[in-house]
């Protein structure tokens, strides 16, 4: 009860919050972040993930700068293919359509006054999910054709694993997804990561370490198949009970965290060519998300922040 207290008192404070006079903090090419931009940016990060508030005040900025400055280098590249400021029907409607999936309403009177609790303007929000969505299709565009899939070798492994299976495992997940900067030690990285879970959950985790989107969601995966899951994974999940986290995993683009947070059991209904175009779905998205993560890392290696 008195963590709840302290959460909805931080809410409460942290809803009136506007920068009593705007700064410029940062400078990028011919962009900049000001000081509302980071409270906004705050406040957007909170509503999709209110287990923030249980962390201090100085991480809470730093998470914000940090994913502030990542959308901006986004933006910066995207501009120079699309015109992302631009609101279309088209493009609107898929916004809304996933603003719908993460919000569980399908009314868009609700999402406006989900957002404005935490004193955002849709769109603000709108404009934020652009920026995601043209930033998957500049990635999918660009490497689509270097996705790489063996389509026979993944319909023998799923008949060889499944096909006699009646029930079929499903597990409720949350990831994160982290690398290692120059001169940092993989078991210390993970000892710190595994402490923040261990005091501020797996979710705050997540906003501070990972580097996949779903980081601005908690880590939060959700329901996925054992039939859409790599060995390497579902046999370090096997390892673990509900509510536990596995050691870490290597991948393509660095090492991935899961926490286990359900599973269930669901009879078999197996169809071997609907069930090899999610494999194939899957194995590219997580293709794409290798490129996207490296192609980013080169982008912001190349633009110089200023910090004013």
């Amino acid at each position: 009860m008195k963590k709840l207290l302290i959460c909805l008192l931080f809410l409460a404070i942290f809803n009136t919050l506007k920068a009593a006079e705007i700064k410029i903090l940062y400078k990028l090419e011919n962009e900049i972040i000001t000081n509302q931009d980071v409270i906004d940016e705050l406040n957007y990060l909170v509503s999709l993930n209110n287990n923030l508030t249980s962390l201090e005040k100085k991480k809470l900025n730093q998470i914000a700068v940090s994913s502030a400055i990542k959308e901006k280098i986004k933006f910066l590249e995207l501009k120079k293919y699309f015109k992302i400021e631009d609101s279309t029907t088209e493009v609107d409607s898929i916004v809304l359509q996933e603003l719908n999936k993460r919000l569980g309403t399908n009314n868009q009177e609700n999402i406006r006054q989900h957002f404005a609790y935490y004193n955002l303007d849709l769109n603000k929000v709108k404009f934020k999910m652009r920026v995601e969505l043209f930033w998957n299709k500049l990635i999918y565009d660009k490497y689509i054709n270097k996705i790489s899939i063996n389509e026979d070798d993944l319909k023998k492994k799923f008949l060889k694993d499944f096909k006699n299976k009646e029930f079929i495992d499903e597990y409720y997940l949350k990831e994160i997804l982290f690398n290692l900067e120059e001169n940092e030690n993989l078991d210390k990285k993970y000892l710190e990561i595994i402490n923040t879970i261990k005091s501020k959950g797996f979710e705050n985790a997540a906003n501070i370490f990972s580097l996949s989107d779903t980081s601005k969601y908690g880590g939060e995966i959700g329901w996925i198949s054992k039939l859409q899951l790599s060995k390497k994974i579902t046999d370090q999940i096997d390892k673990i009970g509900v509510g536990e986290v596995t050691n870490y995993i290597p991948t393509g683009n660095g090492y991935l965290i899961i926490k286990l947070d359900n599973k269930r059991k669901i009879k078999s209904k197996i169809n071997l060519e609907k069930e090899t175009k999610i494999l194939i779905q899957k194995e590219t998205d997580r293709q794409l998300n290798q490129y996207s993560i490296n192609f980013f890392n080169k982008l912001k290696k190349n633009i110089f922040i200023y910090e004013l």
